[in-house]
């Protein structure tokens, strides 16, 4: 009798815990779903919104104070941020890290991706001083330790390649040379695009494209030599052709065109598709000249 009623009290014991269980559980969706709402109804701020401008700020400001700088950039949340605002967080935390002696907060961002990282920018420069000093292993050797070449910064990963160029035509490994030439002159082609022009455009007309002597490039001369001594200027133009068959505005293809004919000793038919670039430099086409714009190496 008394084990019965013990069982009839355990029972009902775990009916009020599993009633009180689900009202609280019940409870606290209700708050959530509250707060949802709240949020939801909200403005919402994208990542650049509530980052660029704050980050602008500390970059201006950041030798003034650096330990305000330092405690400021801790308060931030990288992970909310999109690509851009990250990597300018890691860049400027760096500095603030080394500028306060912050050992602890260098390793822990070692590795993170920053576009103009220091690191690849100086391997970049020491192949280059390998490379002038005729030691050509060491020059391969440098840029093979480059990691993740494709997240550094267009100017860097040119830089890169311009040097592969170097360094495989004075080894005489034309393919290696042709594949290196075609990665440079697939940048021709996103000349009017904002990372081209933000460092080398008009800085008193922003809005206007530097015009580029497309011929005058030393890569594009170079490819056309290749292709002349490969022989398949005919196959470079069908590609082309294809290309802008599909996409009459697509300018990597035009490009690559302009070359092809100027490989093939056609240079008026050449120079009549760099004047459909609207970013050339042609004879009585207005537009300022291109600034930093110089062959390397």
């Amino acid at each position: 009798m008394r084990r019965a009623a013990y069982a009839l009290f355990i029972m009902n014991m775990n009916r009020r815990y599993k009633t009180l269980m689900v009202t609280l559980i019940l409870a606290s969706i209700g708050v959530a779903s509250a707060q949802e709402s709240t949020r939801t109804n909200e403005p919402q701020k994208t990542a650049a919104q509530s980052t660029k401008e704050q980050l602008d700020q500390l970059r201006k400001t950041a030798r003034d104070d650096v330990p305000r700088t330092a405690q400021a950039l801790r308060a931030m949340n990288p992970a909310t941020m999109n690509d851009e605002d990250r990597a300018t967080w890691v860049r400027l935390t760096r500095e603030a890290a080394v500028r306060s002696g912050d050992a602890a907060t260098l390793r822990a961002l070692s590795g993170q991706d920053d576009p103009f990282a220091l690191l690849p920018l100086a391997q970049v420069l020491l192949a280059n001083g390998y490379l002038n000093e005729g030691n050509f292993a060491a020059a391969n050797e440098t840029l093979a330790k480059i990691a993740h070449l494709e997240h550094l910064n267009t100017r860097d990963q040119r830089r890169y390649w311009a040097l592969k160029v170097r360094l495989a035509q004075l080894a005489g490994n034309l393919a290696e040379e042709r594949a290196a030439v075609e990665h440079v002159v697939h940048e021709l082609g996103r000349w009017s695009s904002d990372d081209c022009q933000s460092c080398h455009g008009d800085l008193k007309n922003p809005k206007a494209v530097a015009l580029l002597d497309v011929q005058a490039q030393w890569l594009g001369k170079r490819f056309v030599e290749l292709m002349k001594l490969q022989g398949d200027a005919q196959a470079v133009q069908a590609r082309a052709l294809a290309k802008l068959a599909a996409d009459p505005k697509d300018d990597d293809a035009r490009v690559f065109l302009a070359y092809a004919l100027l490989a093939l000793d056609r240079p008026a038919e050449a120079q009549a598709r760099i004047n459909e670039l609207s970013w050339a430099a042609v004879p009585g086409r207005q537009g300022a000249a291109p600034r930093m714009m110089f062959m390397w190496p």
